[in-house]
């Protein structure tokens, strides 16, 4: 098991749109501040596995301070780490978290129809 000293990002390494997401995130100077798998690899499967992430979970999970955290929940914790501009988006955090997730879910829903997948990762540790 891999031991976690900085946040983890769970991601769909076959979805486009996550693969963008993932490598935004890696330029924003952020990239040593986070550990990347995608959710097919082996070590995330095994986080899954570990967090008791439902295998139906097809798209992002933080895993931060011994506890996994899922759609905009997750996208909040990203966003908190990557600082500065970033930050502007913490002001979503007065949705309830039903609302927020219902609003997540519909871009996640949809990701595979507007964008084609990938065969295979390309966001590298």
């Amino acid at each position: 098991m891999i031991e976690i000293q900085k946040p983890i990002v769970l991601f769909d390494g076959e979805c486009k749109f996550c693969n963008f997401w993932i490598a935004l995130i890696q330029r924003q100077k952020a990239q040593h501040k986070f550990r990347y798998f995608s959710l097919q690899s082996p070590q995330g499967k095994e986080f899954k596995k570990k967090y008791e992430v439902s295998e139906s979970t097809d798209s992002i999970i933080v895993i931060a301070n011994q506890k996994a955290f899922d759609k905009s929940s997750a996208a909040f914790k990203i966003a908190r780490n990557l600082g500065g501009f970033w930050n502007l988006t913490l002001v979503f955090w007065i949705i309830p978290k039903p609302t927020r997730d219902w609003m997540y879910d519909i871009i996640a829903n949809n990701r595979h129809r507007f964008f084609k997948n990938r065969e295979s990762c390309e966001i590298h540790n």
